[in-house]
């Protein structure tokens, strides 16, 4: 992840992991015969990441749904903000453009992570919630986050309005009738 972040693509090779990580490139390459598969491992790990940190919306089970999706939606904005994450995500999209193994990893990540996000905004939801609502909240959270990974530095609003708002607009979302 940090060649990834401070040398981009170019600067992401096997013997400059190798490198990095103070082993020699075969046993690299035992574990990561590609470079895309390294990659892969990279959005596994963010997923990872990200899971871990939505498990802190369970915590708060004493909340009612408008207070939950405000929690989510500042975990998430939380997570996003780590400026190691929306360097390495930019480069990885920017792979994924040109490269159909890390594409078909990039796809996964994305279908592995709504499936996360429907779980935590089924916990998070207004009672009697139904599955179409959950995936149309996702149809507009996915479509923010990326856009928030590319702006958020020119964003003029605090994180938490920013998370107050997202969780009123989720909150909306999932009390429509499907």
């Amino acid at each position: 992840m940090t060649i990834l972040k401070e040398s981009g693509n170019q600067g992401l090779t096997m013997r400059k992991v190798a490198e990095t990580a103070d082993m020699r490139l075969s046993n690299v390459q035992y574990y990561f015969k590609t470079k895309e598969l390294l990659l892969e491992a990279l959005l596994e790990g963010f997923l990872l990441d990200y899971a871990e940190s939505m498990q802190l919306l369970s915590v708060s089970d004493n909340h009612d749904s408008e207070k939950k999706l405000g929690l989510l939606s500042s975990l998430i904005l939380n997570y996003i903000d780590n400026i190691d994450c929306i360097i390495v995500f930019k480069e990885i999209w920017v792979i994924a453009e040109r490269n159909s193994g890390v594409k078909k990893a990039v796809d996964e990540y994305y279908k592995k992570l709504h499936a996360m996000l429907f779980e935590a905004l089924k916990q998070a939801a207004p009672e009697n919630c139904q599955s179409q609502q959950l995936n149309n909240a996702i149809a507009i959270l996915l479509p923010f986050i990326e856009g928030y990974c590319i702006t958020s530095s020119n964003i003029k609003i605090s994180n938490v309005k920013l998370s107050e708002q997202l969780g009123l607009v989720l909150y909306y979302c999932l009390s429509l009738k499907a």
